[in-house]
């Protein structure tokens, strides 16, 4: 800001009179002095935490009974064990340099209005930092990878159970359509275990990015069925999810359901420290002022099986 050393100078203002020093200046335009926009907790689970590193486990527990005949044995069971999780706490941070001078003259608190904007900045770059992962779930470069070592969005994610059945798709890869939020229904209600059994979940939340703002409104608001001239009823009216129109979603063609109501869903930010911010005096003679900010928190998943990624 300023120059390249980025310290806030008095030639900040490249105008003759130096506006800013004076009280000439009608008003200083700045469209960034607002409200932080922050929407991830719409779509995880945040939590807080104390600790460096936390770890979850996964587990499945005991099969099915078996029949057993006059003089045999029950047969012992034990839980079986799965992959772990572990999310470790990582920074973020920013601050401004304002020399003594600049501060000292200008008529506007430059001082204060950054430290507010700094404020924003650091809520806003943990909200696109988040989004990485629903931006890319296919890859594990940003949420890692769940407990069966998969990533987000997967087509052959592991159960617990011996066998194949327990094994679900959770990438559709299909654009937002009547069909595809037929499909994303199915896969909710007929939703099985680590064990291959019977679980089920109810799907709360579509979020979508805003270009498909006309599509999921024909989608879910019309009384017949889009794109047809009949009298067949759109029964997708009848489904019940919160329509999230998510800005921070960067592809036109993004779209996902969670069940994020449901005790299983397990897409998680932990913070252990919301940003802080400290002022303090240059470490030189300048006279200068420091402003910064820090913050700590980690974000990914163990099962994503309440998670739906209908398109990237």
């Amino acid at each position: 800001m300023g120059n390249v050393t980025s310290v806030l100078r008095t030639d900040f203002d490249t105008t003759t009179n130096r506006d800013l020093l004076k009280l000439g200046l009608r008003k200083l335009f700045d469209n960034t002095q607002r409200e932080a926009q922050v929407f991830y907790p719409k779509v995880v689970n945040d939590l807080t935490t104390k600790e460096y590193i936390v770890r979850d486990q996964q587990m499945g527990g005991l099969d099915l009974p078996e029949a057993v005949h006059e003089g045999e044995n029950v047969p012992i069971q034990a839980p079986v064990l799965g992959g772990n999780r572990t999310y470790t706490q990582d920074g973020l941070g920013m601050g401004f340099r304002i020399t003594h001078m600049m501060d000292y003259f200008n008529k506007y608190n430059l001082a204060k209005r950054l430290t507010t904007d700094l404020g924003k900045v650091m809520k806003e770059g943990k909200d696109i930092d988040v989004f990485l992962m629903f931006n890319n779930p296919t890859s594990s470069t940003y949420a890692g990878t769940g407990f069966d070592t998969e990533e987000l969005a997967h087509a052959t994610h592991l159960g617990l159970a011996s066998g194949t059945s327990d094994n679900y798709n959770n990438y559709a890869d299909a654009s937002l359509s009547f069909t595809a939020i037929a499909d994303m229904r199915y896969y909710f209600a007929t939703l099985e275990d680590d064990m291959g059994r019977y679980m089920g979940a109810s799907p709360s939340i579509l979020a979508y990015e805003p270009t498909q703002w006309v599509t999921v409104n024909e989608l879910f608001g019309s009384s017949g069925k889009p794109g047809e001239m009949s009298n067949t009823t759109n029964v997708l009216k009848d489904v019940k999810l919160e329509l999230f129109e998510c800005p921070r979603l960067t592809s036109t063609t993004a779209w996902f359901v969670e069940a994020k109501k449901d005790k299983n869903f397990d897409i998680n930010v932990f913070t252990s420290m919301k940003p802080q911010f400290w002022t303090k005096d240059a470490p030189d003679t300048t006279k200068d002022t420091i402003v910064f900010s820090l913050t700590y928190y980690t974000y990914g998943f163990g099962s994503a099986r309440t998670y739906y990624c209908g398109n990237t």
